[in-house]
């Protein structure tokens, strides 16, 4: 694999990307992921590394580049910092929003040209957690662009402030694909039920799926959820997706 870091220019500065291809062929059909809330780390760069063995050019974005170029919470877990890592992160989420994000994915999709690893034609987009709704805001922003979308345990999906993803769900023509957690505190199955009957109504293609057993951050390695079952079928999804819209 060919790992490289840049910077990509956006309104608001140098927002610093990890990338990943193969060795060989090229140039190759481009995926962006969007982060969750503890950061870019190894464990998403994992993920990235195996969508990227597939055929693909995989860009993962700091998110957080206004704030910080580097962050990954520590742990939370029975951890004598992990208040102080949960508050510092939550307030890294703050300085986001579902504009600021689609935004941000713009900027990425805006480069891509320049990039010789980078096939013209549709991106294909995933996203975990929070990026769920970024996901959503992001592929009804740029429907010219985005060919298709994953989402994975997606956190504020229907809100009451006036850019709830689930009201924008009119503008996007790309497939989405939807994954839920069965046992999720950040989003119920009662929520997950409100979202499957919007998406139904929506003019585009979609599918939602709940994995039975598992909790949220149930794809990585590395937040104490992993579910390997469900872990390989993300894949294998994820991958499907793609292979339709972007290969």
């Amino acid at each position: 694999m060919i790992e490289r870091e840049l910077d990509i220019a956006t309104q608001d500065g140098a927002m610093n990307t990890y990338t990943v291809r193969p060795d060989d062929g090229g140039p190759l059909p481009v995926v962006v992921m969007l982060m969750d809330a503890p950061g870019v780390r190894e464990g998403l760069r994992e993920i990235c590394r195996r969508i990227s063995q597939s055929g693909y050019f995989v860009l993962l974005p700091n998110l957080y580049y206004r704030s910080t170029r580097e962050f990954v919470c520590g742990p939370t877990r029975n951890h004598p910092d992990g208040e102080a890592n949960l508050k510092r992160m939550f307030g890294l989420m703050e300085t986001l929003s579902n504009a600021r994000v689609a935004a941000d994915t713009g900027a990425v999709l805006d480069v891509l040209p320049t990039l010789p690893d980078a096939k013209a034609g549709k991106v294909g987009l995933v996203g975990y957690c929070m990026s769920g709704a970024f996901v959503t805001a992001a592929a009804a922003k740029h429907p010219d662009r985005i060919g298709c979308f994953a989402s994975y345990y997606g956190t504020r999906l229907i809100t009451d402030k006036p850019d709830s993803p689930h009201l924008m769900l009119g503008d996007i023509t790309a497939e989405g694909y939807y994954a839920f957690a069965e046992h999720d505190t950040y989003v119920p199955l009662s929520d997950v039920a409100k979202f499957e009957k919007l998406l139904a109504a929506a003019p585009f293609p979609s599918r939602v799926e709940t994995e039975a057993g598992t909790h949220h951050g149930y794809a990585f390695s590395d937040r104490g959820n992993l579910h390997e079952a469900a872990r390989e079928k993300h894949y294998e999804r994820m991958l499907a997706l793609y292979r339709r819209h972007l290969s």
